[in-house]
């Protein structure tokens, strides 16, 4: 696996100021942070798509990854808890033509097949390099709810544990966290270790301008980030 260093040369060298997804999964791997396995296949080679999906195991996402597409969404570019060899198969067309439609100048450079991961709740952990202040960090409850609720905190590095705790005690998603109306308590310190891993990338790695994990998908143990955003400046 690439260093972090490696991977935002790699994408300055193309002129990018933002990380393809796998490249910015790869960034926060690289610190600790769990993300869902995943296959990087040519657009060209459907069969590999499809064995892509039987190695990972159904379900599966598929994505497109393109220069040419910031919202992927919009575009058509992601196909959510496909389940067989067939259906897979059937999206990949499916996203083609959907992409032609949405987005008739975006190139698919490769498409990114994903294990499918178990629901659970999502929060926003992201980052932030502040003109005045420095580096930052958010939090909040993620997904769809990150319009809607507008639950956002942000505090300024370096915070210390105790302070970590008191930052996501002010948020709704600090509530859900600790079981609410009969919901069972998820892992918190597995939420102050992805903040951890995430701070100290942004102290290492000075061209990091912003970085969102949307959403990272909480459990009764552990956490994963399903989409990561980076921008480099």
């Amino acid at each position: 696996m690439k260093t972090p260093k490696e991977i935002i040369a790699g994408a300055l060298k193309e002129n990018r100021t933002t990380l393809f997804e796998h490249e910015a999964k790869d960034l926060v791997r690289s610190v600790g942070v769990i993300v869902p396995r995943y296959v990087l296949v040519e657009p060209t080679d459907p069969k590999a798509v499809i064995a892509a999906g039987e190695t990972l195991g159904f379900p599966v996402v598929l994505k497109a990854v393109s220069p040419d597409i910031l919202h992927k969404t919009d575009a058509g570019a992601v196909m959510l808890n496909i389940t067989t060899a067939a259906g897979l198969a059937a999206s990949i067309t499916t996203m083609k033509n959907m992409i032609k439609a949405r987005a008739p100048q975006a190139k698919i450079r490769w498409f990114l097949i994903e294990k499918m991961m178990p629901q659970g709740l999502e929060l926003l952990i992201g980052g932030l390099r502040d003109g005045q202040f420095g580096p930052a960090v958010a939090f909040g409850l993620g997904g769809v709810w990150v319009e809607a609720l507008k639950d956002a905190v942000f505090g300024i590095l370096p915070l210390n544990h105790e302070e970590m705790k008191d930052m996501i005690s002010q948020t709704r998603a600090g509530m859900f966290l600790k079981g609410f109306r009969g919901s069972p308590a998820l892992d918190e310190e597995a939420v102050h270790l992805v903040i951890t891993n995430l701070s100290k990338l942004l102290d290492d790695q000075p061209g990091i301008k912003e970085i969102d994990l949307n959403p990272v998908r909480i459990y009764a143990r552990g956490a994963a980030a399903l989409d990561v955003r980076v921008v480099l400046g």
